[in-house]
């Protein structure tokens, strides 16, 4: 087990020290990259809370605007059949005097 622990000591030590000659970074850079990469993640995750909690807030809103839609549809509906009873009256009366007129224009019209 030591060993395994020894040998991957030694690799990761090459790969970095590899890393550092190939991309010309010293230690010091390589520790800011680290830093700078972890709070980018960091910064990542906040936003994405954020982003989820105004998800969040903005799903219950509309919760709320299509509850109060529906009384308003509602009350439109209720509007319209009271409209229509009120109407209906009056196109009975029209209906019937259409009907009397278009019995005078046929009674009128010539027989063939």
């Amino acid at each position: 087990m030591a060993k395994f622990i020894r040998n991957t000591m030694i690799g990761l030590g090459l790969s970095a020290a590899a890393y550092m000659i190939i991309n010309r970074k010293t230690p010091k850079d390589i520790v800011l990259d680290a830093k700078s990469y972890v709070q980018d993640v960091l910064d990542a995750a906040d936003d994405l809370q954020s982003a989820r909690e105004e998800f969040s807030d903005a799903q219950s809103n509309l919760q709320v605007q299509l509850t109060k839609a529906a009384a308003v549809v509602d009350e439109i509906q209720t509007e319209v059949d009271k409209f229509q009873f009120k109407l209906e009256p009056h196109l009975a009366i029209m209906q019937k005097h259409q009907n009397h007129l278009q019995e005078t224009l046929d009674h009128l019209a010539p027989k063939e």
